[in-house]
This record gives structure tokens, C-alpha cells and sequence, in this order.
């Protein structure tokens, strides 16, 4: 083998290494933002098919340079979403937090064209046409190969590549309540009452806010500002707590939660993340979508032990829930077994264990602090991370 087809194939493993992670990742991207997550799978195909011609035929310098530029574009697009923030989609001008997973993908393209472009461009030196014995042809490709799919699986088995939700959002944002681990301010007593809400499962992440009319969108737009004004003391902790907002008692609650149910739910909630915090006289004042007295409070908190405000949630407890605000603002519900001297579980195909009993939680739905004009972000059922981070930069 000459030196020219081992550095060739030395491109297409790095190439192949960068596909992988782009595949592993993809699924975070699909629920963000469904051409974000297609995006990826087409780099991903594209990269195996380069790969996998590069290294089964020789290579013409065309091809090459093709494969180098491909990859070279790809980490153009990373730094641009790092930098400044991509020009579309729901994170639009969000520059996007740097992690493991981009981070050794990026590094691998960059790798791969480079030897692509050596191997394109200086193949007439006898240095490069010198043979190599396959022993060590085999060795160092083999070396390239094992080196490179341990760095792929660890990008995509290290957490954050999921767009810094550790930065806002944290390990629990998504408020699975179902299981009881952070369920405060959302877990009522009160029955089913046929409510228009569903469990968030069913519910698209974001509103369709192109069928909304300028009058709808405008009602968005003032329960927002209204909403993140009456709340501007609570970034205060303390202010949050005088008025009946105890946020180091929920954290407490919820971290006493975790430790009954185990290890594993420790791991996955770990001393930072989201906590729900309810004002029990906001939840039982009679009002509903009222900006100066939201039922919870939603704080992140981080590594050394700061709480920011993220949100708010609403809730209708023991009601129907007003038909305000539409199409913005979706109610779900959450339904859990309980009883029986069991945990939390949540019912299979709406069918609970026997000596349990199904309860449905009142209806709620969740208001997240960002800049107008990503107003749809507002209203998403998952925390929208870059537009919070963003968000919370602007801040004084």
C-alpha cells in the first residue's frame, strides 16, 4: 500500500467517525427542530458514502477535494452555530453552547480534510507514492480506526449534546411528574374533570403560530411581558420566598423525592437542574392565566447552588382550563398510579397495578422566560434552551 492510499484511507475512517456522531445525535436535533435533525442524517449518509468510496476504489483528486470541501463546510456550520447562532429555525441567531459531542465531531472533519487534501494535492512527490509495508499500513489504519470509534463513542454517550441543557434547563427540566421525582407544583389531587388538556406526549413541542392572527399573536406577546414584569422580583430567591414561593424548600422536597427512589433516579437528577416551586395561595385563589400570581415557579439550579428564574406555570386546578390565548398556549395534564404503598407509576395504555388507583393531575401548561421574539419558544412544551440562555445573557 503507498502512502497516498493509507492517508486516503486514514480520511475516510475520521470521515466515518464524524457520521457515526452525526447519526448519534441526530435525535436530539429531530426533536428540536425536524430539518435540523434531517440535516444531520443526510451529512451522515453523504459521509459514509464518501468514506466508503474513498476506500474501496481509487480516488480521483476531484473526489477528494470534494469529500475535504464537505467537510470543511460542516465546520463552518458548527462554528457559525457557535458563534453567532444559525440565521434560521427555532434557535435563530441563539448562539449554541460548545460540547463533547460537536467538539470531537468537528475535530474529526477537520482531521479527515486535512488528509484528504494532502493526499489530493501532493500525490506527485515520490514521498507520498513510497510504499508501505501492510504490517504497518494495517497497524496505523488500525490505530486510526480504534482511536477513532473510541472518540465517536464517547462523544455520543457524553452528556450535553444536547444543547447545553445544563446550562438552563438542567437535568430535570423536562418535569416528568409522572414519577414523582420533581412533581412539585404540578402534582393536584384533584380528579379528572374532563378537561381540554392531554399529557404533554401528544402535544407538539411548539404552537403553530403561523395559523395565529395578529390579535392572538399580540395577546401572546402581553401575557409574556406581563407574565416575566409581575415575576421580576422573583429573581430574588429570598423576594420569592416572602411571597410564598419557597424555593429551598421544594429543592429540599424534591431532592428527599430522589433519595426514596434510588440511585438511578439520583443519577438522572443530579444537585443541579429544574425545580417546580408553587405558591399554595396562588393555587387555590380561584384564578387561572393570571400573570401576577402563577401557580409555580420554575428555577434552574446550578453547580454552586444559585437559583434562576426560567419560567412560570400556570395551572386550573379542579377546572377546565380557559380557552385563552389559543393556539399559543396548549394544556396538558399528567396521570399517575397511586395507592397501595407503591410509588409514582405511571399506567400502562391507561390501565393501572392492581391495588392502585389512576389520578389525573389538573390541567397546566408552562410560560418560559425568552425575548419576544422568539415567542413560540415562550410557549414550547420542552424548555427551549438556547433561547433561555440567550435570554438570561441579556439580562441586567
Amino acid at each position: 500500500m503507498d502512502t497516498r492510499t493509507l492517508l486516503i484511507r486514514c480520511a475516510a475512517v475520521l470521515t466515518v467517525g464524524a457520521a457515526l456522531i452525526h447519526v448519534g445525535v441526530s435525535a436530539d436535533h429531530f426533536r428540536e427542530w425536524w430539518a435540523a435533525g434531517l440535516f444531520f442524517l443526510v451529512s451522515a449518509a453523504a459521509q459514509l458514502g464518501w468514506a466508503l468510496w474513498c476506500w474501496s476504489r481509487p480516488s480521483s483528486r476531484r473526489v477528494l477535494l470534494a469529500g475535504a470541501g464537505g467537510s470543511v463546510a460542516l465546520a463552518l456550520v458548527w462554528t457559525v452555530s457557535r458563534t453567532s447562532g444559525l440565521p434560521f429555525g427555532p434557535g435563530a441567531g441563539v448562539a449554541e453552547p460548545v460540547g463533547v459531542a460537536d467538539t470531537v465531531c468537528v475535530t474529526l472533519e477537520v482531521l479527515s480534510a486535512g488528509l484528504a487534501v494532502v493526499a489530493a494535492t501532493a500525490w506527485a512527490p515520490i514521498r507520498l507514492k513510497g510504499p508501505s509495508t501492510p504490517r504497518r499500513a494495517a497497524a496505523l489504519t488500525g490505530a486510526v480506526a480504534a482511536l477513532t470509534l473510541v472518540a465517536s463513542g464517547a462523544a455520543i454517550a457524553a452528556p450535553g449534546h444536547d444543547h447545553g441543557a445544563a446550562e438552563v434547563a438542567g437535568a430535570s427540566a423536562g418535569h416528568s411528574h409522572a414519577d414523582g421525582t420533581d412533581g412539585e407544583g404540578d402534582d393536584t389531587d384533584g380528579d379528572d374533570t374532563g378537561a381540554t388538556a392531554h399529557d404533554h406526549s401528544d402535544v407538539p413541542n411548539l404552537p403553530d403560530a403561523a395559523s395565529a392572527t395578529p390579535a392572538q399573536t399580540a395577546a401572546a406577546k402581553d401575557l409574556l411581558a406581563k407574565t416575566i414584569a409581575a415575576t421580576t422580583a422573583y429573581r430574588d430567591p429570598a423576594a420569592a420566598t416572602k411571597a410564598g414561593f419557597d424555593v429551598q424548600a421544594a429543592w429540599d422536597r424534591k431532592q428527599k423525592k430522589l433519595a426514596a427512589l434510588g440511585t438511578e433516579a439520583r443519577r438522572k437528577s443530579p444537585r443541579t437542574g429544574a425545580v417546580h416551586v408553587p405558591n399554595e395561595a396562588n393555587r387555590t385563589d380561584g384564578k387561572v392565566l393570571d400573570p401576577s400570581a402563577p401557580e409555580t415557579l420554575v428555577y434552574r439550579r446550578n453547580t454552586d447552588g444559585k437559583f434562576t428564574l426560567i419560567g412560570i406555570m400556570f395551572t386550573a386546578e379542579k377546572k377546565a382550563p380557559p380557552t385563552s390565548y389559543q393556539p399559543y398556549v396548549r394544556w396538558h395534564t399528567h396521570e399517575a398510579c397511586v395507592g397501595g404503598g407503591l410509588k409514582k407509576l405511571k399506567p400502562v395504555n391507561g390501565v393501572c397495578a392492581d391495588g392502585t388507583t389512576l389520578r389525573t393531575s389538573g390541567a397546566m401548561t408552562h410560560l418560559w422566560f425568552v425575548d419576544s421574539g422568539q415567542l413560540a419558544q415562550a410557549y414550547a412544551v420542552k424548555p427551549p434552551v438556547k433561547a433561555m440562555v440567550a435570554y438570561q445573557k441579556s439580562l441586567p
